[in-house]
């Protein structure tokens, strides 16, 4: 049972089904709702977008794994309490189960790539594979290279759904054209959002993590222009998100949409406030930790506004 528990902490459960969540929200509460307004049906049948979603999973799974595989050393000092390689897996356990996922993951996204009719997207999977691999190797010791990567990656996991919606791309119809515009749209500011709060939270962590990270030569931005100068840098990103949020709400205020607002207002903008002003008075690695936590929570209520939004789409 320990090995288990240490199994699924290693490869962060939790997140994987942030990831899934999210994949299956963007499918199902806006590209195939859309779709339906126009008489059109996505691309991919229910069995082969859960092998896509699966895929995607793996790959993720992967990279969590290969990132503590290379960490050990400064999770000794970081995160004495999350070491699983070389205590409960062993190394060698680590890697192949690293290559497994990342083999089986790249089969599966290019048998749905193939199902979609473009095999060339199945190699999306294995490029984020790949930079999975250098980032745990490298670019997440230099400064923001890694944090730039990484909240990328997270954002794709909402990019990724559409690329293989064939027909968004070559609508067959004046109608779907519309139906793919207004998908582009949607997405557009779910990928935005998701890049912004993604660099906020691994702002954080670095910040966390600064301990164990400059005994080890790291070059993270806490370490290279100071703590006080990156929560600046923190606020900055939050006030954009904000100016985001308020924009959107502007929209909906002038077509009477007031619950909306009220909707965006108590679920993003508040939850953001109070992680502005708890990093604010964070000074040790537990309060970062826990404005870390709330970011995630925020990661979560972005998502699940999929949901709301599909409501109101169908009233």
């Amino acid at each position: 049972m320990k090995k288990i528990i240490s199994f699924l902490r290693l490869i962060r459960y939790v997140n994987l089904l942030y990831i899934a969540l999210s994949q299956y929200l963007v499918q199902y509460t806006i590209i195939v709702p859309i779709l339906a307004q126009a008489n059109a049906v996505p691309t991919l049948n229910p069995f082969t977008f859960f092998l896509f979603v699966f895929s995607t999973v793996l790959i993720a799974a992967a990279g969590y794994i290969i990132n503590d595989y290379f960490d050990v050393r400064i999770d000794v000092i970081n995160k004495p309490e999350r070491i699983f390689i070389d205590r409960t897996i062993r190394r060698r356990t680590a890697m192949v189960l690293h290559q497994l996922f990342t083999g089986v993951g790249v089969l599966l996204s290019l048998y749905a790539a193939h199902r979609a009719h473009n095999v060339k997207l199945g190699f999306i999977h294995a490029t984020i594979a790949g930079l999975l691999w250098f980032y745990s190797t490298s670019y997440k010791r230099r400064m923001l290279i890694g944090n730039i990567m990484i909240s990328l990656l997270t954002a794709m996991v909402i990019l990724i759904v559409v690329l293989y919606e064939r027909q968004l791309f070559y609508p067959e119809s004046p109608a779907i054209n519309a139906a793919a515009y207004s998908i582009f749209i949607i997405i557009f500011f779910y990928f935005l959002f998701a890049f912004l709060i993604s660099m906020i939270r691994e702002l954080v962590k670095d910040m966390e993590d600064v301990k164990g990270d400059e005994y080890y030569g790291c070059r993270t931005l806490p370490i290279a222009i100071g703590i006080k100068k990156t929560k600046l840098v923190v606020f900055g990103i939050a006030a954009l998100i904000l100016s985001f949020l308020i924009y959107l709400q502007l929209r909906q205020v002038r077509g009477g949409d007031f619950i909306s607002v009220l909707n965006i207002f108590t679920t993003l903008e508040v939850p953001i406030g109070i992680a502005c002003y708890l990093l604010y008075k964070a000074d040790s690695k537990k309060q970062y930790s826990l404005v870390s936590s709330v970011i995630k929570l925020i990661m979560l209520m972005g998502i699940l506004t999929m949901v709301y939004f599909y409501y109101l789409m169908k009233k």
